[in-house]
């Protein structure tokens, strides 16, 4: 049988077995397969290093029945053992993982793998808040799977102005003047930053981003829940 080595993150486990595990995964250039695990569970697995959850690893398989590839081998590459260091950012990562499963339903590009790699590394950082992170990969979810929040025109295709507060469209993804509108243009600026920056680390030195984030939290958490 055909042997493929990838690099891959675990985005969900299901118990099989006795001491099997059924895995689902996200690669660097397979897309999202499902994999068995046989005989993880057992004390002295040698395939159970390189399976642990908020890591990248590089796992070795052949295809097996059904589509499900069975494991051959594992190496752990990177574990990002700080997202266990509390609950926050636990939870945190397993948001992450579980926003990249549903948004990979239908179809994987191989941008969702680095995107969600790059998460990881940024909720295992000691100076970035949970907050930020989740705001950053929310934004850069929904630009990857088409659905991206308009920040740099009005609905009408007009400029945003510095006096006028804003509301938003879920059905446009596009924000509108409306004179008691939760948003201003801070918030529309600071979401346009998140958009462009490759990972959440890098709005560190702008100032005063914490007291926006908030709002812009729940309108992202809001759209991801309409698209999906």
């Amino acid at each position: 049988m055909k042997q493929h080595t990838t690099k891959a993150i675990i985005l969900k486990r299901i118990e099989y077995g006795e001491a099997d595990r059924i895995l689902t995964a996200i690669t660097s250039d397979a897309g999202k397969v499902t994999l068995l695990a046989k005989g993880v569970r057992r004390s002295k697995s040698k395939l159970a290093g390189g399976l642990e959850l908020f890591s990248t690893a590089d796992i070795s398989y052949i295809d097996g029945k059904s589509g499900m590839k069975t494991i051959i081998g594992t190496k752990l590459d990177t574990h990002y053992r700080s997202i266990l260091q509390n609950m926050e950012s636990t939870m945190a990562g397993y948001e992450l993982l579980k926003l990249t499963q549903k948004f990979t339903e239908d179809e994987v590009d191989e941008q969702y793998f680095y995107l969600l790699q790059t998460g990881l590394a940024s909720l295992n950082a000691d100076d970035v808040s949970t907050v930020h992170v989740q705001v950053w990969f929310g934004l850069k979810l929904l630009e990857l799977s088409g659905h991206a929040i308009n920040t740099e025109k009005q609905l009408d295709g007009s400029d945003f102005k510095e006096d006028v507060k804003y509301q938003f469209s879920y059905d446009d993804m596009s924000f509108f003047s409306a004179p008691e509108g939760p948003y201003e243009p801070s918030h529309i600026k600071l979401m346009r930053l998140l958009v462009k920056v490759s990972k959440p680390e890098l709005l560190l030195k702008v100032n005063n981003t914490d007291a926006l984030l908030q709002p812009i939290d729940q309108l992202v958490n809001r759209a991801i829940r309409v698209y999906t």
